[in-house]
């Protein structure tokens, strides 16, 4: 899968030579990325309008594991915290709020071990009375998804119209060659990339072979970043997964798009 695939790659562009130096032995990252992936799976609720998946995640690893893992910062539990957001973009689950994964020392979990809870943390994404963003108050690191470079609590970002996906909408590509191209949007989910089985294709040298993708949720529509190396700003603002409607402006690397109405 996409997710996991991404998540060495990137982790490993966090801390230079980490593999030869501290992973040969005891809990490897990637357990940790199939944990949460595979806890998501198993912990499904389904509801009137779509299947939700737990967002708050707390991962208990030996204190002798945790020294180790501790070498990432919060780049670890940052990139678990995006296989989380990018596998239920894959699988159209819903997350009723940010991501977000705490990982701490127990003296009870052996090395090599780990134990996982989680749980649906229901956020306000409208932007009105939306709680403050969590904050670490102990020695174990967290990482919330939608933070990049600024703390948000998963709001539609400035200027973003965040509109109910009550009508059509389509997509103006405003770089590169297809420059003033529209394409409507058609389904729940569509992928933007530099790739041309993309859905909407955006033939730029900073725009990733499968970059985002816009999926709808209830009556709603948000962009999904999907792992991409330069990542998606909506209105300026970067955003792992930002809801959108008509009038966004969206950046995938360094070409710009548009969503209009249909």
């Amino acid at each position: 899968m996409r997710a996991l695939q991404h998540f060495e790659r990137r982790l490993e562009g966090a801390v230079e030579g980490f593999f030869a130096r501290a992973f040969r032995s005891g809990l490897q990252p990637i357990e940790l990325a199939k944990g949460v992936q595979r806890y998501a799976e198993d912990h499904q609720h389904v509801t009137s309008d779509g299947v939700v998946v737990p967002n708050v995640f707390r991962a208990q690893v030996a204190t002798k594991d945790y020294e180790r893992l501790s070498t990432f910062g919060e780049s670890l539990p940052r990139e678990l915290a995006q296989v989380v957001v990018t596998t239920a973009a894959d699988r159209g689950w819903q997350l009723r709020g940010p991501v977000k994964v705490r990982v701490e020392p127990s003296d009870k979990v052996k090395v090599g071990r780990y134990t996982l809870t989680a749980r649906v943390e229901v956020v306000d994404l409208t932007g009105r009375d939306a709680p403050e963003p969590a904050r670490a108050t102990s020695p174990p690191y967290t990482s919330d998804a939608h933070v990049h470079g600024s703390a948000t609590t998963g709001g539609a970002a400035p200027g973003s119209a965040a509109r109910p996906a009550t009508g059509g909408l389509a997509v103006r590509v405003l770089s590169g060659p297809a420059t003033g191209t529209t394409v409507t949007i058609t389904g729940n989910r569509v992928t933007l990339g530099r790739m041309s089985s993309c859905d909407v294709t955006v033939a730029d040298s900073t725009v990733s072979r499968e970059h985002a993708a816009l999926v709808r949720r209830g009556d709603r529509w948000w962009i999904v970043d999907l792992g991409s190396t330069n990542g998606t700003t909506v209105n300026g603002v970067r955003a792992a997964e930002q809801p959108v409607g008509p009038g966004d402006r969206i950046v995938l690397g360094d070409a710009a798009v548009e969503l209009v109405g249909a």
